[in-house]
């Protein structure tokens, strides 16, 4: 899909730059496969630029693992105010995130659990932000979103917090607000229970397709509620107990 892959990225590339939606891709340009939709990832983030964070989502505790990039210039520290132009049709997704303290290069042998746990710099309460190049995400095929970064507007975090190893996944209750109003409440809702095993299995796709993960990066590891609108004008706010919050508000 070489040719059609670059193709589709084009337009995927113009739609990110000019804030012009499309309704799908041309029929003869859709991915079929995931490896489709990684290689149109792949030529949008050569134009786009540099990836510090990573989404990654797995549907259900076996079901399918798909990752997408977030670019350098949309991931944002806690407290941050948006321009709601940039992000179309934003919505918030509550998560749990990692940085990285230490590179996690490409290797012969897969990484172990316990080596990306060494690796991780800490613990970060996180903000997705939804935003798709396609006018109505929620009537185009999981492909075609994963080939359009899952809908990969933006993330805000806080931290990262280094005393996080006695968190308990299952146990930590996280609530969304939007305007004061809780929207999201979420607690041992993970789909993998232990969101680090995403993290691993990060490491280990990335290190045949980029070279592998990067000291500074962060890996958000999937939604814990679902995805709530946010209109301009409003402000968000996660909070994770003990372990913190994130915030982010939209200009009016």
């Amino acid at each position: 899909m070489t040719d059609r892959a670059l193709e589709a990225a084009n337009l995927l590339i113009s739609a990110h730059r000019s804030g012009q939606l499309i309704d799908r891709l041309p029929e003869a340009l859709r991915p079929q496969t995931i490896e489709d939709a990684y290689a149109i990832q792949d030529h949008v983030t050569r134009a786009l630029g540099a990836v510090t964070a990573w989404k990654v989502g797995q549907g259900g505790p076996t079901g399918p693992i798909s990752i997408a990039p977030i670019y350098a210039d949309r991931v944002f520290t806690s407290g941050v105010t948006l321009d709601p132009a940039k992000v179309p049709g934003a919505a918030l997704e509550i998560e749990f995130a990692f940085r990285l303290g230490a590179d996690l290069p490409a290797r012969a042998q897969p990484y172990g659990y316990d080596e990306v746990m060494a690796a991780i710099e800490g613990f970060c309460p996180c903000i997705e932000v939804l935003s798709s190049r396609y006018t109505d995400r929620t009537i185009v095929p999981s492909v075609e979103n994963l080939a359009d970064g899952n809908a990969n507007g933006a993330l805000v975090y806080a931290g990262p917090l280094t005393a996080w190893r006695g968190l308990d996944f299952a146990t930590q209750k996280v609530e969304l607000e939007i305007d004061g109003k809780v929207c999201q409440s979420a607690v041992g809702t993970h789909p993998a229970g232990d969101p680090v095993t995403l993290v691993v299995w990060t490491a280990n796709h990335l290190m045949t397709r980029t070279g592998g993960l990067k000291r500074g990066d962060v890996v958000t590891t999937g939604s814990l509620d679902g995805a709530t609108p946010i209109e301009p004008g409003s402000r968000g706010v996660a909070t994770y107990g003990a372990f913190g919050r994130a915030e982010v508000a939209f200009r009016g």
